[in-house]
This record gives structure tokens, C-alpha cells and sequence, in this order.
């Protein structure tokens, strides 16, 4: 009686504690990967960022062991002798999954 009663509770436990973690929707990992990109590309100590802007349009991405394996639609605009010019490209990146850490990938 006192074992069923003790893995009863243990079970119990185990739910709740599992029950509290809270998953991402596709949207908020979107926005998650979007804003961790922007700030990988407009903070960089090489980057003049009164000249140079970029700013992440789409990410397409997989969730894998480590991180998200992402393809990100990016728009740079640069500002060269009193003229705005703008490119959009694409950039391969990892970002691991508290969104902290950035690699490029070629």
C-alpha cells in the first residue's frame, strides 16, 4: 500500500513539474530568431553602424539537437557619398536555442 501510494505521488510530481514548461509557438521562435539575427548584424564592432543597416525580412529555419539551423532573407541599406543604396540577400546562420549565440554558416 505504501509503495502504490508513493509512486502515485512521484507520477504526480513528475506531471506537474513537466506540465510547467512552456513550448514556443512557431510565431514567438520567428520573432525569437529574427531579433537574435538583427542584433548578430547591427552590433558587430567591425560594422560602421551609422552607415550600414540591416534588417531581417523572413527566416526559414530547423530545429535540430543543438540549435535552429536558419536561412534568413536580409535587406542592407548603406549610405555612400549623400546616396542610400540597398541590397537583399540571403545569410545562413545557427542560432542556438536561448537565442544568445550566432554562427554564420557559408
Amino acid at each position: 500500500m505504501k509503495n502504490s501510494v508513493f509512486i502515485l505521488i512521484t507520477i504526480l510530481c513528475l506531471l506537474f513539474l513537466f506540465s510547467c514548461f512552456h513550448k514556443q509557438s512557431k510565431n514567438e521562435v520567428v520573432e525569437n530568431l529574427k531579433t537574435a539575427m538583427n542584433l548578430y548584424l547591427n552590433h558587430q564592432p567591425r560594422i560602421d553602424t551609422s552607415r550600414v543597416k540591416f534588417n531581417v525580412l523572413e527566416v526559414t529555419f530547423f530545429e535540430g539537437k543543438l540549435g535552429y539551423i536558419c536561412n534568413f532573407k536580409v535587406n542592407m541599406t548603406e549610405k555612400r557619398d549623400s546616396m542610400l543604396t540597398d541590397t537583399t540577400g540571403f545569410m545562413s546562420a545557427n542560432v542556438s536555442k536561448d537565442f544568445k549565440e550566432v554562427s554564420r554558416r557559408d
